[in-house]
């Protein structure tokens, strides 16, 4: 891999090899710069990508990097070092294309983009590539990407493998493997040597392409039911009952009404008598 050193206007190439080297000031060091603290930067490379991790604070592209933390660094993109010091990376084979289109996702994932729509289903949404704007629904418990036709997400990247990667659905997790892809899968910038978990917006990285996680929405917590005072109305579900005829007071009858049957009974007894008379 081929870089490029940058102090007080003066620009030194260099390359180094694939494996694990050890960039500072001091003579124990793989790469020597002047004027860097001992053991400042470990480059690893493996596979034409580059991980950088330093002992102190670095940026890449103007972004801090905390100490401690693996960054990837791809081709055109400058490490900022102590004293005014720069560290460019070279692409002498010309991959402009992978390099802007990751870069620039990489950099605004969260920014610059819209989020997906929140969907009840987990998915993957393509960042870059000839697929880029397609959202691919995850819904078997087994699902393999690559760009043959018998895989569930088909990618239309000539860098991807007919089987290239596999997504399980297991116990409520989703687990990320390579299917022994020749140029592997990467996840955040990590190639994924076992199964490894998937997360939220985590971006996953085969040939060209870019995609990103979505996780399933999760289900709406039911609000608990709240028990009716007297006071209240009753629920909506419950009809009200006419009160039954037992429950009905008996009207009390007033004064006039007896009198009305009082005279009945006596204008029928009248009648009696005086049938009994005309009979006799």
């Amino acid at each position: 891999m081929h870089f490029e050193f940058e102090h007080m206007g003066t620009s030194t190439p260099f390359e180094l090899p694939e494996g694990v080297h050890l960039l500072g000031g001091a003579a124990e060091d793989a790469v020597r710069l002047e004027g860097l603290p001992p053991g400042l930067l470990t480059l690893r490379i493996e596979s034409h990508r580059l991980m950088v991790e330093a002992t102190r604070a670095f940026t890449v592209g103007g972004v801090v990097v905390p100490p401690g933390v693996p960054r990837l660094v791809l081709p055109g993109e400058v490490v900022g070092l102590p004293e005014s010091m720069s560290l460019k990376v070279l692409d002498p084979d010309g991959g402009a294309e992978r390099q802007v289109g990751t870069v620039a996702v990489l950099k605004h994932l969260f920014t610059d983009m819209e989020e997906p729509p929140a969907s009840r289903a987990s998915a993957l949404q393509c960042l870059t590539g000839a697929d880029v704007g397609r959202t691919f629904a995850l819904a078997e418990a087994s699902t393999d990407i690559g760009r043959g036709k018998e895989v569930s997400v088909r990618l239309r990247d000539m860098a991807v493998s007919r089987r290239h990667a596999r997504i399980r659905h297991h116990e409520g997790a989703f687990l990320l493997e390579d299917l022994d892809s020749p140029n592997g899968v990467y996840l955040n910038g990590k190639r994924v040597d076992a199964p490894s978990p998937l997360r939220e917006g985590d971006v996953i990285e085969l040939g060209r392409t870019l995609l990103r996680f979505q996780a399933p929405l999760g289900t709406p917590e039911t609000e608990p039911e709240t028990a009716s005072t007297p006071d209240e109305a009753p629920a909506w579900n419950e009809t009200p009952t006419a009160p039954s005829s037992e429950q009905i007071p008996e009207r009390p009858r007033v004064r006039w009404e007896w009198w009305l049957i009082g005279l009945g009974a006596a204008l029928a007894l009248v009648g009696l008598l005086a049938t009994c008379a005309l009979t006799a």
